[in-house]
């Protein structure tokens, strides 16, 4: 009798692994002809930027289909063309990622121009050199700086468990010159750095970048009193935790985390932050919520 259960357990087992593994490949199956069907029905004048779309971006922020991909080139295009020159820009990337505006480097940075992505991910940049190799006016470095959240963890030996964090040297090893970059993009950065390092950073970007250069940042700015995303639900989701900045941080508690026990995971600032951050350094030409 004994046997016979777990027999029969154990065939129950083998179905539902066996059914998790049907639904799996009918779930990869409709995305993958939704992607098929989204880049040449959806997307059909877009060749270029459909082909140079690479595989990293799936499931990430733009989701399952070229509609996030597409819409972040066209975003970031238009931003350009409306606060800066139209060609041979230097164009300086800070935290490229997988490098999903490096095929702007097309339209923005000939003949003369270039667009440098950086970042402090060896992976990201590897991979970003093979992807885009064709690019001729795209090109990529990485960045020895710390970020608690981003830098590649490497194992530690027991004794050296507390020895003080790398050295962050905002910026001393960019490969530009002061003065010498029209537009400075930077994604979802300044959103993982607590005060002291978006002021150093920021310095930085306002070192290289030409009088009159454009810099286009991405923040997430809180209001007093503080209101939650307006685009989830009233249920403790990830997203809607991720976005209760609830812990001031110091020195001027007029930043944020919603991770106390891991806060560049995810930093806000308020706008009084915001505007000490930008005075003396930019005017903002726009600032764009949502």
């Amino acid at each position: 009798m004994n046997d016979l259960i777990v027999t029969k357990i154990n065939n129950l087992l083998f179905y539902v692994i066996g059914m998790r593994r049907v639904l799996r490949f009918i779930k990869s199956s409709i995305i993958r002809l939704w992607r098929k069907l989204d880049s040449v029905k959806a997307w059909p004048d877009v060749d270029f930027f459909i082909d140079n779309a690479p595989k990293k971006i799936w499931g990430g922020v733009g989701g399952e289909s070229y509609t996030g991909w597409i819409y972040a080139q066209g975003f970031f295009a238009a931003l350009i063309k409306s606060y800066a020159p139209s060609s041979s820009l230097k164009i300086f990337d800070f935290g490229c990622g997988y490098g999903k505006l490096a095929p702007l480097s097309e339209f923005f940075c000939n003949p003369v121009g270039e667009y440098i992505g950086l970042d402090i991910r060896q992976d990201c940049i590897d991979f970003c050199k093979l992807q885009y190799a064709h690019l001729p006016k795209a090109r990529f470095a990485l960045s020895q700086d710390f970020n608690n959240t981003y830098t590649e963890k490497q194992p530690t030996p027991p004794s050296f468990q507390d020895l003080p964090r790398p050295k962050i040297t905002y910026g001393d090893d960019w490969p530009v010159d002061d003065e010498s970059v029209d537009v400075v993009v930077s994604i979802s950065v300044f959103t993982h750095l607590q005060e002291a390092e978006a002021h150093g950073y920021l310095q930085k970007i306002h070192r290289i970048l030409k009088p009159g250069g454009l810099a286009i940042l991405t923040f997430h700015i809180v209001q007093h009193p503080q209101l939650g995303p307006r685009f989830t639900s009233t249920k403790k989701t990830a997203v809607s935790k991720l976005f209760d900045f609830h812990k001031a941080l110091p020195p001027s508690n007029n930043w944020f985390t919603s991770v106390p026990e891991s806060p560049e995971d995810a930093i806000a600032v308020n706008m009084e932050g915001f505007e000490n951050l930008m005075r003396g350094k930019f005017s903002v030409e726009s600032l764009i919520r949502g």
